[in-house]
């Protein structure tokens, strides 16, 4: 446990820069406009998309991402072209930081929810029976310790849909002698991923070469789930949004990993920065074409409520 309750050493080096990047990672993204929400835990942010269009029926996507900016959040969300209510969580630079406050309140994922779609109901645009629909989550770095939290809720496992872990799974050593990743650390893990190769999940990770010190990094952990599905890794030569370098990938039904050269803080940052490389790739709603758009565009008149 004790790899658990140190400072991720990149996130000790980055931990501040991931809350205030840089305005040229911005530039290379749509500003994405909207209403945001601070809810009643100030770690949690509520974003409805200014492109946002609402649905026939009375429900809504939503995004559930675990640390980062989250105007980059929304940003790539943009990019990515969700038509989906986003969900942002910032409670430091350090794993502890988000496993704690959802080992001392079971309740707080479905709290939070909770809170976020009245939010959403209380808006005249949107109907007071809105109800959520699929359910993507999103990690950055130490976010992972939040989502390895939440899955062991067998009813919140069974409402996510997708997962998306930008360089962002991390595990404590077996033992001193044994630096495989700890299995209780990993089961619900290898199980979603499991879940998406049968078809039932959509999972993709992604890691660099960044280095960790006394626990797994993410390519240990990542070689941990793709030998548990029994898939191997095919060497590649790509380069993916933002110039994010990849040199190995795999796939095995839902499930996806890109392996990403970069053995540095900025390599580890790309990952969030351009996190629309694989937001995209969730099973949420999609902002609907121009010309899908114009032959639903009576529904925001039927959904909207009296006052």
């Amino acid at each position: 446990m004790i790899g658990l309750r140190r400072t991720l050493l990149i996130s000790i080096a980055i931990g501040a820069w991931v809350l205030g990047l840089p305005q040229l990672c911005r530039a290379q993204l749509p500003t994405a406009t909207g209403r945001s929400f601070t809810l009643s835990d100030p770690a949690w942010k509520l974003f409805i998309p200014s492109n946002y269009v609402p649905r026939a029926s009375p429900v809504a996507d939503v995004l559930v991402h675990f640390h980062g900016d989250s105007q980059i959040v929304w940003n790539n969300a943009k990019y990515a072209n969700l038509n989906a209510i986003v969900l942002t969580a910032n409670y430091g630079a350090v794993s502890s930081a988000y496993q704690t406050p959802f080992t001392s309140n079971p309740n707080l994922y479905a709290n939070i929810l909770n809170e976020a779609l009245a939010k959403v109901q209380q808006q005249a645009d949107f109907p007071d029976t809105l109800q959520w629909d699929k359910v993507g989550v999103a990690t950055f770095s130490a976010g992972y310790a939040s989502l390895r939290e939440i899955l062991k809720n067998p009813t919140y496992y069974n409402d996510i849909d997708g997962i998306v872990m930008a360089d962002s799974l991390y595990a404590s050593y077996t033992s001193g002698t044994d630096l495989t990743p700890l299995d209780s650390q990993m089961v619900d893990f290898r199980k979603f991923a499991l879940a998406a190769k049968n078809g039932t999940k959509r999972m993709i990770m992604s890691h660099s070469q960044v280095p960790t010190s006394g626990y797994c990094d993410t390519i240990a952990t990542s070689d941990d789930i793709l030998q548990y599905l029994g898939t191997s890794a095919t060497a590649v030569n790509t380069t993916g949004l933002g110039g994010i370098h990849f040199y190995r990938t795999a796939s095995s039904g839902n499930y996806s990993l890109y392996g990403a050269t970069g053995s540095d803080g900025a390599a580890h940052l790309l990952h969030v920065n351009y996190e629309a490389q694989w937001m995209t790739q969730l099973p949420l709603a999609h902002v609907p074409e121009p010309g899908v758009l114009g032959l639903i565009v009576f529904v925001p008149v039927i959904m909207r409520r009296r006052r």
